[in-house]
């Protein structure tokens, strides 16, 4: 398992706005819990969900998968992202429908040799003979970092106006600045291997061949995700973006990295993944980025996105 915790400095950005009231394009808010002096209180702080995260990381698996010659389904080439949900759908792709659940892993083979993503990122038909896949990539919503209590982040309305030949008509984008937390998992074992149960069926030692692949497009996509290439409205609100830090952990059991609310969040990872390894008898190991000077022992460090990506994908056999 390969999961991570990230802190983000993203300065003026429109990265998640959720609906229009009026003139104003609201950003995505959500409410979190946070201890502070006076005890626990509930805040409204501006967030990007994990679905926005996951919707750029897919997109990106289009793109690396094309490079390795893996398989892009027909929805999923145009950023489409509804995988193999309806019959119809189904048909467009050129797969035949379960005809029962003893044939659903027949199915779900199929889905996952015509389309990466629908490996990757799973997928729910949704019809007489409901087939899922669980997404083996799984986000997060980015929400500020809670520190205490103060919440480093801030919402403000920015005002324009568009003109044309009728006249000039006012609107309002909503834009965020915040030290943003970001967290994530991929069950890098678990792709190519069908979840649904059953013997054996045609199309598995393909996927068994095309492993390796598939696991370094995954590791690969979400470089995309890690320098900022998520979120909409960047045409006209391409955020001032920083990684100040992060880990990663590599691991042969599940094993969720500490979020990054506090400044020694690296240092309890690395103790919680010492512990974990003596508990579960295993392996793992943590890549460390930090631009913030935080104090912590152990785990390796490594100076860019870049970096990290070649050491996980110097782990894929």
């Amino acid at each position: 398992m390969i999961s991570g915790s990230f802190r983000f400095l993203i300065n003026t950005e429109s990265l998640n706005g959720v609906e229009s009231v009026g003139n104003l394009t609201r950003h995505r808010t959500a409410p979190v819990v946070l201890r502070t002096s006076v005890g626990y209180l509930v805040r409204y702080v501006p967030a990007i969900s994990g679905e926005a995260l996951a919707h750029a990381y897919q997109a990106a698996l289009v793109e690396v998968a094309k490079k390795y010659n893996l398989p892009v389904g027909l929805y999923s080439s145009r950023y489409d992202f509804i995988k193999f949900s309806t019959e119809e759908v189904v048909k467009e792709e050129g797969v035949t429908p379960p005809k029962s659940q003893d044939d659903a892993r027949r199915f779900e083979v199929d889905v996952m040799l015509k389309d990466i993503v629908a490996d990757v990122g799973g997928f729910m038909y949704a019809e007489a003979v409901p087939v899922r896949r669980t997404s083996r990539i799984k986000f997060g919503y980015m929400i500020p970092a809670l520190t205490g209590d103060e919440i480093p982040a801030q919402l403000e309305s920015q005002f324009h106006v568009r003109s044309s030949q009728k006249g000039q008509m006012i609107y309002n984008v909503e834009v965020s600045s915040a030290l943003y937390v970001m967290s994530f998992s991929l069950d890098e074992d678990l792709i190519s291997v069908p979840s649904n149960e059953g013997k054996e069926v045609e199309g598995e030692k393909k996927l068994r061949e095309q492993r390796t692949s598939r696991v370094k497009a995954s590791i690969e996509a979400l470089y995309y995700v890690l320098t900022g290439n998520f979120g909409g409205k960047r045409s006209r609100f391409l955020p001032s973006m920083k990684l100040m830090s992060g880990i990663v952990t590599v691991t042969d059991f599940p094993f969720i990295p500490e979020p990054g609310h506090t400044d020694d969040y690296i240092s309890t990872t690395i103790k919680r993944l010492e512990k974990a390894k003596k508990i579960f008898n295993g392996k793992g190991e943590a890549l460390v980025i930090d631009n913030e000077g935080l104090k912590h022992e152990g785990g390796r460090k490594v100076e860019t996105v870049e970096e990290l990506i070649e050491e996980l994908l110097k782990k894929v056999s």
